[in-house]
């Protein structure tokens, strides 16, 4: 990871704001609710950097990022679980 090494340390926030829109397409393209903790992850780093709160350091960012989205993964499924699955059910009367 040694060429994004100057992007992180001179643009810490629009690089993390970038992770959060990828993984906010790969969610797009993949629909399944896993992605979308890591890109909200992404972004809520994002606000982190900015307001100074992490430190310096990559691995400590990126150890934030990923204990963050780890964390989400199951509010968010059973969230959209709640949205999505508006279907009736044809075997119910």
């Amino acid at each position: 990871m040694s060429f994004l090494d100057p992007i992180f340390a001179d643009y810490p926030v629009a690089a993390w704001a970038c992770i959060g829109v990828l993984f906010l397409i790969v969610e797009i393209l993949l629909p399944m609710g896993f992605f979308l903790s890591f890109a909200a992850s992404g972004f809520l780093v994002a606000v982190c950097a900015y307001a100074g709160i992490l430190p310096e350091t990559l691995l400590m960012k990126l150890v934030v990022f990923a204990a963050i989205g780890v964390a989400l993964i199951v509010p968010f499924r059973t969230l959209l679980r709640r949205v999505v699955d508006r279907t009736p059910d044809i075997n119910q009367y």
